[in-house]
C-alpha cells in the first residue's frame, strides 16, 4: 500500500496563474511554427510556460536541470496548468529546440509575440501610455572567442559596459513603459555594434505596440543623432534625449552657461508642494533644425527646444570628483618628479597617462625641463689625477615641474553639474520641468537589467555559445521580467487606492510595511507550502496565512488557485 507524498508547491500556481492571465502560452503557439511531426507532447508555448515558472521560481535558467525539477513538481504543476506533462516534455534537448526556435533570425515569430504581448497587456491593465523609453546595456560572457566567434553577429569584443574589454559579449536592449518600467521589447544586439542606429527601430515598434504616436520617448545620448532626431520628428513623433557633448556643444554650453539667453527658472521635484525645496536650475533655447536625408536627398527643417539644466546634486558630485582628481593627480605627478626617468620619451608618456587616468589633461600644466652636464671621467681603474688621461661625457638630466591652471579649474567648475537636452515638444506638451523630470526616472531599464545580472532572473553566466539560443533565452527573460513588472504595479497600484501598507516582508523585522513591495518579496511568501498526496487519490495543500491571503486579495487573484483539486487514484 502506498503511504503518503508530499512535494513542495511554494510559489508555482500563483506563478503559472499569472502567465496563464499574460496568455504566454496561446501568443506563442499563434507564432511559433509547430514542434516536429514525431514529437509529441507539450506545445512550443506550453513548454514556455513551464521554462518560465523554472526560472521564476528557481532563479536559474540552466537547461539540463528542468526536466528533474518537473519531476520533482509533477502534481503541481499539471494540476495549476490542466495540462498533463510527459516525463520526456522537459528535457534539455527540446528547450534547446524551443529556445532555437525563439531566436531564429528565419522567422519573425520573436517580434510579432513581443507585440502581441506588449498590445495585450496594456489592454488588460490600462496602462498608462504616455512615456516610453529605451536602454542598452553589455554582457560579459568567458567564451573563449574562436574564429568562428570572431565572424558571428552576436558574441564579439566590444564597449565593455562591465568593464571587461577582455571577455567577449552581446548586448541586450529593452524598451520600457513609465511609471513602472514596464518591458514592451527587448532585442539581444552583437557585442561589437553602436546603438545609434537601433532607437529609430525601438521608437517604430513602440508605437505599433503603444497604438499612437503622442507619446514621450526617451533614451541616452547615443539616441540623439541628427538622423533619429530628424526621422522621429519626421514620423509625428515626440522626443527628449541629453545631447551627446562633442563641439561645438561644450563650448555652446559654456556660453550660454556665463551669458543665459533667457530666464533661468529653478526645478523641483514637486511644483505644486509650495515647500518642495529646488533639485537645480535651468534654461530653455529655442532653436531651428535642419538635417539632410541621404537616402531621399532631401532637406528637413523643424523646431526644437534645447534645455540647459544644472543639477544642484551632480553639480556638488562634479566639483568633489574634480577636486580629488586634481589632488589624486598632483601626488602622482609629485612622486614622478622625486625620480623621474631620463628618458623624455618616457617620461613625457608617464605624465601623460597620469593626466589622462585622473582627467585633468587641461586643469594642470605640466613642464619637462632639460638640463646638460659636462662630467670629467679618467680613463682606467683606480682614483684620477692631474696627469691621468680623461675624457668629457655629456649628461643630460630630466625635471619635471607642474602647476595648476586656474583659468580651466575655474571654468570647469562653472560649468559643473550642467547637461544639454534637446527636445520637440512644445511648453505646453513638455515644460522644462517636466523635461528633467522625465529623464530622472531613465533608472527604469536599469533595474530591469540589475535583475539579469545580479537579480532574480539571471541571464549570466550563459551556458551554451549558440546564437540563436541566447537571443530565445533573453527573450523569454524579458517576459519573466513583464511579469514581475506586473506584479509590483498591481499590488502598488491596489495598495494606493486602498491606502494600505504592507507588511510581514522583511524578514527579521515583521512588523516593518512598505508601500512598494517586490516582485522578490511577494512571490517569497508563498514559500511554505507543501501539497500533501495521499493513497487515497485526495490532495490537500497547507493552509493560507494572512499574509498570502492578502497579497493574493491585491493581485486579485482568487484564494481558489491553492485549493486543488482531488487526483484520480491509480
Amino acid at each position: 500500500m502506498k503511504g503518503t507524498n508530499s512535494e513542495r508547491a511554494d510559489d508555482l500556481p500563483l506563478i503559472i496563474h499569472w502567465l496563464k492571465q499574460m496568455e504566454i502560452a496561446s501568443i506563442i503557439d499563434r507564432e511559433l511554427p509547430v514542434p516536429h511531426g514525431n514529437r509529441k507532447g507539450l506545445s512550443y508555448g506550453q513548454l514556455s510556460v513551464l521554462f518560465l515558472s523554472y526560472v521564476v521560481s528557481q532563479s536559474d535558467h540552466r537547461l539540463c536541470a528542468v526536466e528533474p525539477w518537473v519531476e520533482k513538481h509533477r502534481q503541481t504543476l499539471e494540476i495549476a496548468t490542466g495540462w498533463n506533462i510527459g516525463g520526456k516534455d522537459a528535457t534539455d534537448d527540446r528547450l534547446a529546440d524551443l529556445l532555437s526556435v525563439i531566436g531564429s533570425s528565419e522567422n519573425q515569430g520573436r517580434e510579432k509575440v513581443a507585440i502581441q504581448l506588449g498590445q495585450s497587456t496594456i489592454r488588460a491593465y490600462e496602462l498608462p501610455t504616455d512615456k516610453a523609453r529605451s536602454d542598452t546595456t553589455s554582457f560579459s560572457v568567458y567564451h573563449q572567442p574562436t574564429k568562428e566567434t570572431e565572424g558571428t553577429n552576436l558574441l564579439n569584443f566590444g564597449y565593455s559596459k562591465d568593464r571587461r574589454p577582455d571577455l567577449v559579449q552581446y548586448r541586450q536592449m529593452l524598451a520600457t513603459l513609465d511609471p513602472m518600467g514596464m518591458p514592451l521589447l527587448g532585442a539581444t544586439l552583437s557585442g561589437n555594434g553602436t546603438d545609434e542606429s537601433h532607437y529609430l527601430p525601438t521608437w517604430q515598434q513602440l508605437v505599433e505596440i503603444i497604438g499612437h504616436k503622442d507619446f514621450l520617448f526617451l533614451a541616452d545620448s547615443k539616441g540623439s543623432t541628427w538622423n533619429n532626431r530628424g526621422k522621429i520628428n519626421q514620423q509625428g513623433g515626440i522626443y527628449c534625449f541629453p545631447l551627446a557633448m562633442h563641439q561645438p556643444r561644450p563650448k555652446l554650453l559654456s556660453q550660454w552657461v556665463a551669458n543665459p539667453p533667457t530666464a533661468v527658472q529653478e526645478i523641483c521635484l514637486n511644483s505644486e508642494a509650495e515647500s518642495e525645496s529646488p533639485i537645480g536650475k535651468g534654461f530653455e533655447v529655442p532653436l531651428g533644425s535642419l538635417w539632410y536625408e541621404k537616402e531621399h536627398q532631401k532637406w528637413h527643417r523643424w523646431s526644437e527646444r534645447w534645455l540647459v539644466v544644472c543639477s544642484y546634486a551632480l553639480q556638488q558630485r562634479q566639483l568633489k570628483s574634480l577636486s580629488a582628481r586634481l589632488s589624486k593627480a598632483e601626488l602622482a605627478l609629485e612622486k614622478l618628479a622625486k625620480k623621474p626617468p631620463q628618458d623624455e620619451v618616457a617620461l613625457q608618456t608617464k605624465v601623460e597617462t597620469i593626466l589622462k587616468r585622473y582627467r585633468v589633461t587641461g586643469q594642470i600644466l605640466t613642464a619637462i625641463e632639460k638640463k646638460i652636464g659636462y662630467q670629467k671621467v679618467y680613463q682606467g681603474a683606480g682614483r684620477g689625477s692631474k696627469n691621468r688621461p680623461s675624457r668629457r661625457v655629456r649628461q643630460t638630466t630630466l625635471s619635471l615641474t607642474y602647476q595648476r591652471c586656474e583659468t580651466a579649474i575655474t571654468h570647469q567648475q562653472s560649468i559643473a553639474g550642467w547637461r544639454l537636452y534637446v527636445t520637440n515638444a512644445n511648453s505646453q506638451r513638455l515644460s522644462l520641468e517636466q523635461a528633467v523630470n522625465s529623464y530622472r526616472e531613465q533608472w527604469q531599464p536599469e533595474r530591469g537589467f540589475h535583475r539579469f545580472k545580479r537579480g532574480r532572473l539571471p541571464a549570466l553566466p550563459i551556458y551554451f555559445q549558440d546564437e540563436e539560443r541566447i537571443r530565445g533565452l533573453m527573450f523569454l527573460l524579458t517576459i519573466a521580467l513583464t511579469l514581475f513588472t506586473l506584479m509590483e504595479f498591481v499590488v502598488r497600484r491596489q495598495l494606493a487606492v486602498t491606502k494600505q501598507s504592507l507588511p510581514g516582508l522583511y524578514s527579521g523585522n515583521p512588523k516593518r510595511t512598505t508601500f512598494r513591495p517586490t516582485a522578490e518579496q511577494l512571490l517569497a511568501a508563498f514559500g511554505d507550502l507543501t501539497l500533501y498526496l495521499y493513497p487515497d487519490g485526495s490532495t490537500e495543500i497547507s493552509s493560507l496565512n494572512s499574509l498570502q491571503r492578502q497579497i493574493l486579495n491585491l493581485m486579485k487573484i482568487p484564494e481558489s488557485i491553492y485549493i486543488l483539486p482531488q487526483l484520480v487514484p491509480d
